[in-house]
């Protein structure tokens, strides 16, 4: 019999708290039971140990390593193990941990932070990933397909904006702009860094300056349309937009716009003929679970409708 074991069972159950009886019944067998595994004399079945693991807050490995450290609970333990690999399948593990917690309401205060940890470390992992799956596209696609070129280089932007660099990404599309004035793509990548750093007067006026220059460039109209929006210009956002459409009627973005702007200023009869609209065309183009949202959207407000 393994000495180190039964003498981390011993002192595992006593930095819980717990006694013999209490394990014994949490895990279905006898206090008799317990005493002979903490003494050496016997071995627990093999399928009980993860149970004794989790009952610790250790992993099964712990129980058989000299001086163990015992966590609160099982979710903390593999916490740690994520905190030391940043390995994707150990975060679901210990996620998965603790939504059980959650579902048992026996989370306590400090455990949800953690928890919130557990998510920040794992969001700063996906943001990478998410820069180096954007530079490995834009390398691949520059001198083949430059629509996706720069439809990835508008994500990226807006990503840069999100962890507080709109500024940096404004300023390299102007330099952008002067090294290749005739390139309306760049044009859109400065409006799309504009609106994503909220300056929407600024994106309106080179969104309506562009559009003089590139008059059929569609989505032009959107920008123009969306800064509208938030200045509460919605006249000239519902113009912009249907032009947007008109130029370009495969693009769904200024329906979604519409539906939330009709919606923002009441008019739910609107709306609900917008959201209509967009999940009858995403249902054409074989789209029908992403045309379940805005049937959703439709019927709510049908339902404000109806009141």
């Amino acid at each position: 019999m393994n000495d180190t074991f039964s003498k981390n069972l011993r002192k595992l159950r006593q930095e819980k708290q717990m006694t013999q009886e209490q394990v014994a019944e949490k895990i279905g067998v006898s206090a008799q039971s317990v005493s002979r595994w903490e003494t050496g004399a016997t071995f627990p079945d093999i399928l009980l140990l993860p149970e004794l693991a989790k009952l610790y807050g250790v992993l099964v490995d712990d129980l058989f390593k000299e001086r163990p450290e015992g966590y609160k609970n099982y979710a903390n333990r593999l916490f740690a193990v994520y905190e030391n690999s940043r390995k994707h399948e150990d975060f679901m593990a210990a996620a998965t941990e603790y939504e059980k917690m959650i579902k048992a309401d026996t989370m306590t205060p400090e455990d949800y932070r953690s928890y919130g940890i557990l998510h920040e470390y794992m969001s700063q992992i996906c943001t990478g990933k998410a820069f180096e799956l954007y530079d490995k596209t834009m390398m691949l696609c520059k001198d083949n397909d430059s629509e996706l070129f720069y439809r990835v280089k508008r994500q990226k932007h807006l990503l840069r904006s999100r962890r507080g660099e709109a500024l940096e990404c404004i300023e390299e599309q102007r330099k952008a702009i002067q090294e290749a004035p005739e390139n309306v793509e760049e044009y859109i990548c400065l409006a799309a860094a504009l609106f994503n750093a909220k300056q929407y007067e600024e994106c309106y006026v080179i969104a309506k300056d562009a559009i003089t220059k590139f008059p059929q460039e569609a989505i032009l109209y959107g920008f123009a349309g969306d800064s509208c929006r938030e200045l509460k210009q919605y006249d000239e956002a519902f113009s912009y937009w249907e032009k947007h459409l008109e130029l370009d009627s495969t693009w769904l973005d200024s329906y979604f716009s519409m539906g939330f702007c009709y919606e923002e200023i009441g008019e739910y009869q609107k709306a609900y003929e917008t959201w209509k609209t967009v999940s009858e065309l995403l249902t054409q183009r074989g789209l029908v679970i992403e045309a379940e949202w805005p049937q959703e959207m439709a019927e709510k407000c049908l339902k404000k409708l109806e009141k």
